[in-house]
């Protein structure tokens, strides 16, 4: 029988996606007792700025203070975004925060592609701020107290593997998903991809696991 934690998880998804991706997570997460919310977002139409204030206001509209802890989990885009909003909003109850291959420095694929019209046009302005050159990750200095990353270093079968001269999960490097000052213990290491990390049981253990 699954009893209440009195613990809250909050997920954001990456960047083009939808809370539908984290849903295995979050059926886990429940299944462990942990009551979740699982938030979408138009990760396509702001600025990471935007976003930021945006996600504040959905927060703010929940019941989170009544939770002993509440914890945050974000892919990619949602680990940037977990990141700033924690350097500008306070909050008592804050736990643990889990980034799943979040592009803390940057992405070579970013640098690339972000030349294409089209590209530009499809995945929005948040997406030219995930580059390698990127001023405002370059700014993001907050780290928050329990701060920990999980990341893949499978390419194989990826579209855009080969474009890194690094190990790397077909979108983001290994070293890029290190933010600057963070314990390297803290970080793990799984073989999967930047779109499979979310269903990878290791992985679901392993936020579990950091979790308890």
């Amino acid at each position: 029988m699954v009893t209440r934690k009195n613990e809250a998880v909050i997920l954001l998804h990456g960047l083009g996606l939808h809370s539908l991706f984290m849903k295995k997570i979050e059926h886990s997460l429940n299944k462990a007792g942990y009551d979740v919310y699982n938030i979408d977002y138009p990760s396509r139409k702001y600025a990471i700025e935007l976003l930021t204030e945006y996600l504040y206001g959905k927060l703010k509209q929940k019941t989170l203070d009544t939770y002993k802890s509440v914890h945050l989990i974000g892919h990619s885009l949602g680990g940037i975004l977990i990141r700033n909003l924690l350097s500008k909003h306070h909050f008592n109850n804050c736990g643990k925060v889990i980034a799943l291959a979040p592009p803390n420095r940057g992405s070579i694929l970013v640098d690339r592609l972000k030349k294409f019209t089209f590209i530009r046009w499809y995945f929005g302005p948040s997406a030219i701020q995930l580059g390698s050159d990127s001023r405002f990750l370059e700014q993001l200095l907050y780290i928050p107290e329990q701060y920990y990353v999980i990341a893949g270093d499978r390419a194989d079968g990826t579209l855009f593997g080969s474009w890194f001269d690094e190990p790397n999960d077909g979108a983001v490097s290994l070293q890029s998903t290190m933010a600057v000052g963070m314990e390297r213990s803290h970080l793990s290491i799984f073989g999967v991809t930047h779109f499979t990390i979310m269903y990878n049981k290791k992985v679901i253990d392993k936020i579990l696991e950091v979790l308890k």
